[in-house]
């Protein structure tokens, strides 16, 4: 078997790489401006740190993810429909580049851009609730099989990494007067990341 080249090498397992070096990168960059950032900025680092982690949980260790997500649509090529390498490595990848870039944009900026922190929250807890619903739709299905819990891959990331940021964004929404123009931003936000 000849070796990968171009899109397939880059969508087998490079993109991850790259992605966990971002993860190197600002978890690098969230100790060393520790005292200097605000809780906000810290989070919205931690999610550009998170998610190649939350990746690896759902395509390597253990993996599987496309497959629980394809069978939920009912897929009959669960290894590539509708979700396959190609799809995760843009979304992910692209999400992961946005978080870690505006970082440094509201690093320089001095603060974090309340609809965008909304965003971010909504961005958590979708999370948190999908992670939820595939992985009690794959307990209905396979607990006859031997299924014990509604583990899914990215369960872990979800409720230890996604929501925690999610409820610590909404401490930070606290002292904030957010207004209608936060949550449209907000709003929109999730949607461009959604697309």
């Amino acid at each position: 078997m000849g070796k990968k080249k171009g899109m397939d090498w880059w969508c087998d397992r490079a993109w991850i790489k790259f992605g966990l070096a971002i993860t190197a990168l600002m978890t690098v960059a969230i100790l060393w401006w520790w005292r200097e950032w605000s809780l906000e900025l810290k989070l919205v680092a931690a999610i550009a740190a998170l998610l190649p982690i939350h990746v690896v949980e759902e395509w390597v260790f253990p993996g599987g993810f496309h497959y629980q997500y394809n069978s939920m649509y009912r897929s009959d090529e669960l290894d590539r429909y509708p979700m396959c390498r190609k799809s995760d490595m843009f979304t992910n990848l692209i999400v992961t580049l946005v978080y870690a870039i505006l970082t440094f944009i509201f690093a320089a900026n001095g603060e974090v851009n309340t609809g965008f922190l909304i965003g971010t929250i909504i961005f958590c807890i979708m999370e948190f609730v999908v992670h939820t619903i595939f992985g009690c739709a794959m307990y209905q299905r396979f607990r006859k099989a031997g299924k014990t819990t509604i583990y899914g891959p990215g369960s872990l990331t979800a409720y230890l990494g996604f929501a925690v940021i999610g409820v610590l964004g909404i401490y930070c929404l606290d002292d904030k007067a957010v207004t209608a123009h936060d949550w449209v931003i907000g709003i929109g936000c999730v949607l461009m990341l959604l697309a």
